[in-house]
């Protein structure tokens, strides 16, 4: 009995949509791609070029292996280890958040109040891709990332290291303010903000492969707001900044609690699909340290 033909790149590709686009997902060609290119090594440009060459068999094997996993429901980037992220790619791993584009919003947010040569504070950092990408737009910004898991640093330094930002960044592991000295120009954060009941509502990929700590902001979804508002104050330069994304519908009890706190010309800025995304408050006189 003869051995079954070797596939061509560009038909296990076309294997491989078939299948995604039979379990439903939106994208089935595209992750496709991002697979094959992942576990060959090859550009989505250079793919198409060599789409009739004949796949090695140990890369074969790693495709369905990896087909047989996203039909499961696992996220392409959790696959591959890597998230494109404000025009530049993160590795990523369990120990952190998958950058999702609604966060970018809170880049461009930062950008747009943060001095050109601001001190950054990056709150429960993850892959670090908030802070980095801030730095990378900002060349003469400095950034402290806090996180509290020592995994999720590591990931965020080789993602420093990756875009060249290394030296103007510090990453310390810590809760929320613990490890932080000195004030800063702007403190943003995308803090765990699901109410702890709706976590196992939540879409399967975000429900099983996001760590569980980086989702649960407590009984109502406000206790990380709660805290960094709190503290905030204490750590924000004089007409400093404070950006924090937030839920569908927590835009109107975070702007509560930045007013209580004495932040003023809140606002609320929205993501493409013109959801609440980002609440940001700035602190015209700040408070003595802790």
């Amino acid at each position: 009995m003869s051995a079954p033909p070797i596939p061509s790149l560009g038909q296990i590709q076309r294997d491989m949509a078939r299948q995604f686009a039979e379990e439903g997902f939106e994208t089935p060609m595209l992750d496709a791609r991002v697979l094959v290119c992942a576990a060959t090594g090859l550009s989505p440009e250079a793919l198409i070029m060599r789409e009739n060459a004949k796949i090695a068999p140990h890369v074969q094997r790693a495709l369905e292996n990896w087909a047989a996993a996203r039909c499961t429901g696992m996220p392409v980037s959790r696959l591959v280890g890597q998230r494109e992220f404000y025009g530049l790619s993160f590795d990523i791993g369990s120990a952190v958040l998958d950058p999702r584009a609604d966060t970018e919003v809170l880049v461009e947010a930062a950008l747009d109040v943060a001095p050109a040569s601001a001190r950054v504070l990056d709150l429960g950092t993850g892959s670090g891709c908030v802070l980095i990408s801030v730095l990378a737009c900002a060349p003469c910004a400095r950034g402290l990332g806090v996180d509290i898991s020592a995994a999720a640093l590591r990931l965020a330094r080789r993602n420093a290291h990756r875009h060249k930002v290394r030296a103007r960044i510090a990453l310390r592991q810590g809760h929320w303010f613990s490890p932080v000295q000195g004030r800063f120009d702007v403190i943003v954060s995308n803090p765990p903000y699901i109410a702890r009941a709706a976590i196992d509502k939540l879409a399967a990929a975000v429900r099983d492969h996001d760590p569980r700590q980086a989702l649960d902001g407590g009984p109502d979804g406000l206790d990380a707001y709660r805290h960094i508002c709190r503290h905030a104050p204490h750590y924000l330069s004089r007409n400093g900044h404070l950006l924090v994304e937030v839920g569908h519908d927590q835009a109107a009890p975070v702007s509560a609690l930045m007013r209580a706190q004495g932040f003023e010309n809140l606002r609320v800025d929205q993501d493409l699909a013109g959801r609440a995304r980002v609440v940001r408050g700035q602190i015209k006189k700040s408070k003595k340290g802790v």
